[in-house]
C-alpha cells in the first residue's frame, strides 16, 4: 500500500487494525473493539473522505434473468401459509457454526403444524447433504431448493421468504439486508458485532461460559449443541407474529468512532457522524464559531472562551458547546495556558474512552489544534444537553431548592441515579480525579422516563487498567471522598447509607466495602462534628454491624 504512493491511505487504528496495517496508513479511524456492529464500524471508514457516518437501506441488485430458479422452486408450494426458508449449512471452514439437522427438522415440522408454513431448505455447494438430511428427517412435506448458480439467484429466492432461520452465514446476512425477518443461531461469535442488523430478528445463543470466542476448532462446540429446538421454535413463532428487534436506524450513527483530519494548519480528530464538508468549514474558523451571531456565550476567561453554537446537522444535536483556547502573552499565564491545553486534549481522549465504555458523557464532537508549545490554539466541541444543570446547582438551597423540598421518593430516585452513574464510571475501570457535584450534569426527565445524568470536566480522568483490587478501592474511595466534600446540601445519615449501598450493589464485594468507606471518612478530622463526615461515619458503623436496622 505504501509503495503505491497514494496520497490518502485510510485504515483503522491500532485497536482493531490487523497485521500492522496501520503502519501503511496516513488517515486512521479509531473504533472501539466491542459494542459496535461491523456495519457501523465499516461505514466509519468513509469519514476521512468527508462522508458522515449514516445508515441507509442497502440495495442488492439482481438481474431479472436470475429469477426463474426462484419461480420454479416456489411453484411446488402446497398452501398459503408463510414461506420459511432454512439454511442449515455453512462453509467447511466454518463448520463449527452448524446446528443439528434433526433439530432443524423438528422446528420445521412444528411450523407446518402450527402455522401451515411451507418450509424451503436452501444450501450451498458444500452442504447439499445437510439440506437433504433436514428434508428427509421431516414428518411433514418439505421443499428442497434448487441449486443456485450465483448470489443473485439466491437473493431472488430469499426475497420471497416470510421468515429465515439459519446460523451465522452469508445467506443470513443477505436475508437481513433484504429486510426478511429472521431467527439467527449464534454459537462462538458475538452477535453484537456480526449479528443481523437490517431486519427484524431474534438471536438465539447457546449456554456456554466460553462464548464468545474466536477459535476455529473446538472439541465440544457446546455453544451450538446447547441451543434447544424449543428456543428456536419459540423465537420463530414470535418473529412470525411481528416480534423481534431491528438494530438499524435511518440517519446518523452516533458511536465513538473518531477520524484523524488535517486542513491547512489545523489538525485533530472528529467523531465520524459529524464528518461533513460544511462542518469542517465551520470548525476551521474557531473565532467565527464562538463569536458568531448565533453563538451564546457560556463563560469567558483569559485565553479561553466557551460558547453554545447551533449544531446544523440533520438528526444530531440542535446545539453544541465549543471551547476555544488562545495562547497568552504573559509568562506566568503561559504556564497555566500550557496546562489548560493539555487538559483540553485529555478531556477529548477521556470522553471517547468513556463513550465507548457506555459511561454517560456529553457526546464528543471534535478536537483540533494549531501550532505548538506556547503558541498552540485548541478547539474542543461536544454536544449540548438542553435543560441540563449541575448537581451542585440542583442541590443548592439558593437555587431551585429541589433537594430541600423533595419528598422521600424523589430523593431516593436521585440518590440511586447518582450512585449508579459513579458506579458505572468506576466499574468501567476509570478514575475521575476531580469528582464533584459541580462535575455532574442533570437534565429533566423526558417522556415519563428518569432524569438523565452524565459526568463532565474529564481532564484528570485516568483508566486504571488491570489495577489490583486494593489499588482500585483506594482510587474509588478518593473519588467518593471528593464527591462527598463537594456536597453543600444537608445530607442525613440515611441518605449517605443509601448512596453507599447503591454504589456498592453488584460492584464492590462485601469484604472490600469497609476499605472504601475508610478512604472517605479519613478526610474528616472531626467526623462527629462535621455533618457530612458524621453521616459517612455512621454509614461505616452501619456497615460494621451497628445501626443496620436504623438505616436500612
Amino acid at each position: 500500500v505504501t509503495a503505491a504512493a497514494a496520497e490518502l491511505r485510510i485504515g483503522f487504528g491500532w485497536s482493531v487494525s490487523r497485521e500492522l496495517n496501520l503502519l501503511a496508513q496516513n488517515r486512521l479511524v479509531r473504533a472501539p473493539t466491542r459494542g459496535v456492529h461491523r456495519i457501523e464500524r465499516n461505514l466509519a471508514l468513509l469519514a476521512p473522505l468527508g462522508v458522515a457516518t449514516r445508515y441507509a437501506e442497502p440495495v442488492l441488485p439482481a438481474s431479472p434473468r436470475d429469477r426463474p430458479p426462484a419461480d420454479r422452486a416456489l411453484k411446488a408450494r402446497r398452501g398459503t401459509g408463510p414461506l420459511v426458508v432454512m439454511h442449515p449449512g455453512t462453509s467447511n471452514f466454518a463448520s463449527f457454526k452448524r446446528w443439528d439437522t434433526g433439530r432443524y427438522a423438528h422446528v420445521a415440522d412444528e411450523l407446518v403444524d402450527r402455522r401451515g408454513a411451507d418450509v424451503l431448505v436452501t444450501y450451498g455447494p458444500d452442504d447439499r447433504h445437510l439440506a437433504q438430511d433436514v428434508v428427509a428427517r421431516m414428518r411433514q412435506p418439505g421443499l428442497l431448493a434448487p441449486a443456485t448458480q450465483n448470489v443473485q439467484q439466491l437473493t431472488h429466492l430469499l426475497s420471497r421468504a416470510d421468515l429465515f432461520i439459519g446460523s451465522d452465514t452469508g445467506p443470513m446476512h443477505i436475508a437481513s439486508a433484504l429486510g426478511v425477518p429472521l431467527v439467527a443461531l449464534f454459537g462462538p461469535k458475538d452477535p453484537v458485532q456480526t449479528g443481523p442488523y437490517c431486519s427484524r430478528s431474534i438471536v438465539v445463543t447457546g449456554r456456554a461460559d466460553c462464548r464468545p470466542c474466536n477459535k476455529r476448532r473446538c472439541s465440544h462446540v457446546r455453544c451450538m449443541t446447547s441451543i434447544s429446538a424449543d428456543s428456536v421454535l419459540g423465537a420463530a413463532l414470535e418473529v412470525l407474529d411481528g416480534g423481534g428487534e431491528r438494530r438499524a436506524r435511518e440517519g446518523p450513527i452516533k458511536k465513538a468512532f473518531a477520524a484523524d483530519f488535517q486542513f491547512g494548519e489545523w489538525r485533530g480528530q472528529i467523531t465520524t457522524c459529524y464528518s461533513a464538508p460544511e462542518f469542517y468549514r465551520r470548525v476551521c474558523d474557531p473565532e467565527g464559531l464562538v463569536e458568531g451571531p448565533d453563538a451564546r456565550e457560556v463563560c469567558a476567561s483569559s485565553g479561553r472562551r466557551t460558547a453554545s453554537v447551533p449544531g446544523r446537522a440533520a438528526g444530531l444535536a440542535a446545539r453544541l458547546v465549543a471551547r476555544f483556547h488562545r495562547p497568552l502573552r504573559r509568562l506566568d499565564r503561559r504556564l497555566g495556558d500550557l496546562l489548560e491545553n493539555a487538559r483540553a486534549r485529555k478531556s477529548w481522549d477521556a470522553s471517547l474512552r468513556l463513550e465507548r465504555d457506555a459511561v454517560p458523557v456529553p457526546f464528543p464532537v471534535c478536537y483540533m489544534e494549531r501550532g505548538a508549545g506556547w503558541g498552540k490554539e485548541q478547539l474542543l466541541v461536544c454536544e449540548e444537553l438542553p435543560g441540563a444543570t449541575t448537581l451542585a446547582g440542583l442541590l443548592s438551597q439558593e437555587g431551585e431548592g429541589r433537594w430541600a423540598g423533595a419528598g422521600p421518593r424523589e430523593r431516593g430516585a436521585l440518590i440511586e441515579a447518582v450512585a449508579g452513574l459513579v458506579r458505572a464510571l468506576h466499574r468501567a475501570g476509570h478514575f475521575h480525579g476531580d469528582l464533584r457535584a459541580a462535575n455532574i450534569l442533570v437534565w429533566p426527565a423526558q417522556d415519563g422516563g428518569p432524569a438523565g445524568l452524565c459526568v463532565i470536566d474529564l481532564a484528570r480522568t485516568k483508566w486504571l487498567g488491570w489495577a489490583p483490587p486494593m489499588l482500585r478501592d483506594v482510587f474509588c474511595g478518593v473519588d467518593l471522598r471528593r464527591f462527598a466534600l463537594s456536597i453543600k446540601a444537608p445530607v442525613s445519615p440515611r441518605d449517605a447509607v443509601r448512596f453507599f449501598r447503591a454504589y456498592c450493589r453488584g460492584f464492590v464485594p462485601e469484604r472490600h466495602r469497609r476499605r472504601v468507606l475508610k478512604r472517605i471518612i479519613t478526610r474528616y478530622p472531626l467526623c462527629h462534628a462535621h455533618e457530612r463526615g458524621r453521616a459517612f461515619w455512621l454509614a461505616w458503623r452501619g456497615h460494621a454491624g451497628q445501626g443496620k436496622e436504623r438505616y436500612p
